[in-house]
């Protein structure tokens, strides 16, 4: 086990790191669930029609594109926390049970949240269950359906969810759960991990197109051979602190204007290049050590991320289930034709309707099994 970083970590700066992402990810599924999307929009409003207001609309589209990225940022934070929390907490059953109690009810929150979704959903079936209608949001609510099924059901409680539905924002959990597991023995070799995880991603790009896609397309597969690499990164940072930190060209004045630049390049890897994800996700996770490490050493402290930090995980698994929720509202009882909504601007109140009922839900579960967890660390500390 490494000995602890003589840096001082001030969490709360985590916390609106983690924010930030959960803050992302739910921007960029509100644009896409309540508008009609880009590649729609052109087909109906060809370019030489277009005036300000089409040109300023597409131009604020890239900027909400990078869900995927905004996960990354939550891999390396969870390497990062995760090897934080094992410095204190060694053991294996102490972990994973702290672990399950932190994480487990607020995810069957989310999935209580979705099922009860899938059946209000059912009240309109002429709307939403006729396949009438061929959009990628219509196709996951009439897939969804598959949700109510038991074999579904106990897989999605066993972190093995359906993902072309409604629940489709849970693909990463299954890759926390296995880091989980695995991080207790990680740390025990950590060269090893670090120089094992490094090989097995270099060789995922180059052997990804190589192996059958039942192998490519497992998440074992990816855990090992994609995703891992950035738990890896995070766990690599905190027990490395105190080096990164005189690396130049990590830990420098002008790192605003580094991940700004990375930013406008994901955009446009996202945009010009279809399998984006190995290069794209990789400017993400250097992009978070970046914002880490210089966040921490200046004391960079953004209340607002830090208080939707605290609910992040709350929200990351109800935010979709509501937005399905509102677009039945406005189909349903505004009355607005499907499968589009055409209006730029649903999509923005929906941000603060979603921060609004997460944090409510974060209050119901979330922050009870918190301060249960608190209250273990208090009995332990006195004995």
């Amino acid at each position: 086990m490494n000995n602890k970083p003589s840096t001082k970590i001030d969490f709360t700066i985590i916390d609106s790191l983690r924010g930030l992402a959960s803050l992302y990810v739910c921007i960029a599924h509100c644009r896409g669930v309540l508008w009609i999307g880009g590649n729609d929009y052109i087909k109906l409003h060809p370019y030489n029609t277009w005036h300000i207001k089409d040109w300023l609309i597409m131009s604020v589209v890239p900027l909400t594109k990078l869900s995927g990225e905004a996960v990354i940022f939550f891999f390396v934070l969870s390497g990062f926390s995760i090897a934080h929390s094992l410095t204190y907490q060694p053991k294996f059953k102490p972990f994973i049970y702290k672990r399950f109690i932190r994480l487990y009810p607020p995810y069957l929150l989310g999935f209580s949240l979705a099922l009860i979704t899938v059946l209000i959903l059912k009240t309109s079936p002429d709307i939403f269950f006729s396949g009438q209608y061929h959009t990628l949001l219509f196709e996951k609510i009439g897939n969804s359906l598959a949700l109510l099924k038991p074999e579904n059901i106990i897989r999605t409680l066993l972190y093995d969810p359906k993902l072309d539905t409604i629940i489709t924002p849970y693909w990463s959990l299954a890759y926390e759960i296995i880091f989980y597991l695995g991080a207790i023995f990680f740390v025990r070799k950590l060269r090893s991990y670090y120089v094992i995880s490094c090989i097995f991603f270099i060789a995922g790009y180059f052997i990804q197109n190589l192996l059958p896609s039942y192998l490519t397309g497992s998440v074992l597969y990816n855990f090992l051979f994609q995703y891992n690499f950035y738990f890896m990164i995070g766990m690599y940072v905190y027990h490395n602190i105190d080096r990164i930190n005189n690396w130049k060209l990590i830990a420098n004045k002008n790192w605003w204007t580094v991940c700004l630049l990375s930013y406008f390049l994901m955009i446009g890897l996202e945009s010009t290049i279809e399998e984006r994800y190995n290069i794209s996700f990789l400017f993400a996770g250097i992009t978070c050590t970046i914002m880490i490490i210089n966040m921490l050493n200046k004391k960079i402290i953004i209340k607002p991320l830090i208080q939707i930090g605290k609910f992040s995980y709350t929200l990351y698994v109800v935010h979709f289930s509501i937005l399905i929720l509102i677009a039945y509202c406005l189909f349903t009882f505004v009355h607005i034709p499907p499968p589009y909504l055409y209006s730029f601007f649903y999509w923005i109140p929906a941000v603060f309707v979603c921060l609004g009922i997460s944090y409510l839900f974060y209050l119901l579960v979330e922050k009870r099994t918190k301060k249960y967890l608190d209250t273990l660390r208090e009995k332990k500390s006195t004995t």
